[in-house]
């Protein structure tokens, strides 16, 4: 992993990543992001803001948990992306079956919903992500159009305590 902000060629100052995998100084990635609306390096859109733990960055050795850590951003940012795509498709029957995809894909990465794993938990939002994964959940369960509704509320119960 580089410890140089690509854009200002210094040691990281406030690290953050736009939902890509490159790192920033949160000065230099917030001028640029006056101008554009893609990263830097690779060109990928730019999804939002995600602070990045500096001990990450300076850390000696890879360990499992950096692993687990940088494992866990990468299924947040897709999440995010999911969630705002979501918002911007029209019609309910579209709407309940990108749902299904995003409810699918929460599923089968729902190890960063656990609070036992602190570093990815606190990071996702925790709680608060949670709680606005429930309330998507509950609405569109009572929509007819999303049958599979009931069976995911089923799926989430122990997570979503």
């Amino acid at each position: 992993m580089n410890k140089y902000c690509p854009i200002c060629l210094d040691n990281f100052k406030r690290p953050y990543s736009i939902g890509c995998s490159h790192i920033f100084c949160m000065n230099c990635i917030n001028k640029w992001l006056d101008n554009n609306n893609t990263c830097p390096v690779c060109r990928q859109k730019f999804i939002r803001k995600f602070p990045i733990p500096i001990a990450l960055i300076t850390a000696k050795y890879k360990t499992r948990k950096i692993t687990e850590y940088w494992r866990g951003f990468k299924v947040f940012v897709k999440i995010q992306q999911m969630l705002d795509e979501h918002q911007d498709i029209n019609g309910i029957d579209n709407s309940c079956i990108y749902l299904n995809e995003i409810l699918k894909y929460i599923y089968e990465n729902r190890w960063i919903l656990n609070s036992n794993n602190k570093t990815v938990y606190n990071w996702c939002g925790g709680d608060r992500f949670k709680n606005i994964l429930k309330d998507r959940l509950k609405n569109f369960s009572k929509h007819p159009n999303f049958k599979e509704g009931k069976i995911w509320q089923y799926k989430f119960r122990d997570i979503l305590k």
